[in-house]
C-alpha cells in the first residue's frame, strides 16, 4: 500500500494570550482514544506427544503499553482548540513487559462418544458424523526471567497569561517503576498457570472453547523506584521506594470460541478470540479439489476494521504448500494494504 500524501499547511497562531495549532492532515496520527499496543506471545515451543498426553517447553512473553492524552491536550492537537490559561495539558503512559519459560504437560480425554454408521470408515469425529465430547487441560510451571512496569504521568500547566515572563508554564512528571530480572535485582520469578479447553462434535458440526493462560501468574521480588521532575531546579530526582518487595504479575487470559461445519469437500469455520487488548473475529471457507484447496475469508482486526483473505494450497503425500494473500491496516493512517504469505508443511 502507498500512504496518502499529507496535505495542508501546519498553522500556528500566536498572541500574548492566545495559541492555536492546526496540524492539518497530521492530526490524524493523534489517537481519538487511548493508544494500546501489546499482547501475549508463545513462540518457538518444543514438545513431544505421547498418545493423549504431551510435554512442551517454550518462552512466553507479555507486552502491554497504553498511552492516553488528556482531553485538553487531545482537543488542542487534534481539533485545533485554542490553548487557554490556568489549564493542565498532560498525558499518562502505562507499560508492562514480562518474560518467562513455560514447562507444560497436558492430557486430553474423551467424555462422550456415540458412534455413527460410517465410523468404521473413519475414526475422525470431524467428518464421520460421530457425536463426541473431548476435554483437555495443560498445567504449566512458569520460570520468570524478567519483569518490568512503569506508570508515568506528565504535562504542562499554563499560567494566567500564556506568554508572560521567562517561565510561562509549569512542567510536571512523575514515574513509578518496578522491575526484577534474572541475574540482577530480585532474580527469577516462579508461578503456575494452565491452558484448558473442550470441543463438541455433532453430525460433522464442531464447537470448541479454549482458555489460554487461565489463572497464570508469577511471583517476583521487585525493586520499586520513583522518578520525579522538579520544575524549580530543572532536575530529576530518583527515590528507591522498596527493595525485594513481593509482587504477583498476571498473564491475561486469551479466550477462543470456534465453530466449524464440514459438508463433503467443504469446510466452513468461524471464531472469536478475546485477548488482553482486543477482540478479533474470523470467518472463512475451504474447498478441496483432489490435491488442491481453495480458501477465502474475512476477519475483523484490532482496529475493528474488516479485512479480507484468499489463497490456495497443494498437498502431495506428506508435503503441503500453501499461498495466501491478506489485507491489513497496520499503519498510522489505517489504510488497507495487502501481504503475501507462503508455508511449507510436513505431515
Amino acid at each position: 500500500m502507498k500512504p496518502d500524501v499529507v496535505e495542508g499547511d501546519i498553522s500556528v497562531f500566536i498572541a500574548q494570550d492566545s495559541l492555536r495549532v492546526d496540524l492539518a492532515d497530521v492530526k490524524n496520527v493523534i489517537p481519538k482514544k487511548s493508544m494500546k499496543q501489546g499482547g501475549v506471545y508463545h513462540v518457538l515451543g518444543i514438545g513431544k506427544s505421547f498418545g493423549r498426553a504431551f510435554f512442551q517447553v517454550g518462552p512466553l512473553v507479555h507486552l502491554r503499553n497504553e498511552l492516553t492524552l488528556s482531553d485538553e491536550l487531545r482537543n488542542a492537537l487534534r481539533d485545533a482548540v485554542p490553548f487557554t490559561g490556568n489549564t493542565r495539558y498532560g498525558l499518562t503512559d502505562e507499560g508492562r513487559a514480562q518474560a518467562a519459560i513455560a514447562f507444560q504437560a497436558g492430557y486430553a480425554l474423551r467424555l462422550l462418544h456415540q458412534a455413527s454408521p460410517g465410523e468404521q470408515d473413519s475414526k475422525d469425529p470431524r467428518r464421520n458424523g460421530t457425536t463426541a465430547l473431548y476435554v483437555g487441560a495443560a498445567p504449566k510451571y512458569l520460570l520468570g526471567i524478567a519483569y518490568g512496569d512503569a506508570h508515568s504521568t506528565g504535562g504542562v500547566t499554563t499560567g494566567d497569561t500564556l506568554f508572560a515572563g521567562s517561565n510561562p508554564v509549569t512542567i510536571d512528571e512523575d514515574t513509578v517503576t518496578r522491575h526484577a530480572v534474572m541475574g540482577g535485582d530480585g532474580g527469577t520469578g516462579t508461578g503456575f498457570g494452565s491452558d484448558v479447553g473442550a470441543v463438541f462434535y455433532f453430525r460433522n458440526f464442531e464447537l470448541g472453547l479454549g482458555l489460554n493462560d487461565f489463572g497464570s501468574q508469577i511471583k517476583w521480588k521487585t525493586t520499586v523506584r520513583r522518578h520525579v521532575y522538579d520544575d524549580v531546579t530543572n532536575e530529576f530526582t530518583t527515590i528507591q521506594v522498596a527493595q525485594d518487595e513481593e509482587f504477583t504479575s498476571r498473564i491475561p487470559v486469551t479466550t477462543t470460541i470456534n465453530v466449524a461445519k464440514r459438508i463433503g469437500r467443504t469446510t466452513i469455520a468461524a471464531d472469536i478470540v478475546d485477548g488482553d487488548l482486543r477482540t478479533t473475529m474470523h470467518a472463512g471457507a475451504e474447498l478441496w479439489f483432489g490435491m488442491f484447496a481453495v480458501r477465502s475469508g474475512i476477519y475483523r482486526d484490532q482496529n475493528t476494521m474488516m479485512q479480507f483473505t484468499g489463497g490456495g494450497g497443494y498437498r502431495f503425500g506428506k508435503i503441503g504448500l500453501d499461498l495466501a494473500i491478506a489485507t491489513n491496516s497496520r499503519n498510522i493512517e489505517r489504510e488497507r494494504g495487502a501481504e503475501l504469505s507462503a508455508s511449507l508443511s510436513l505431515y
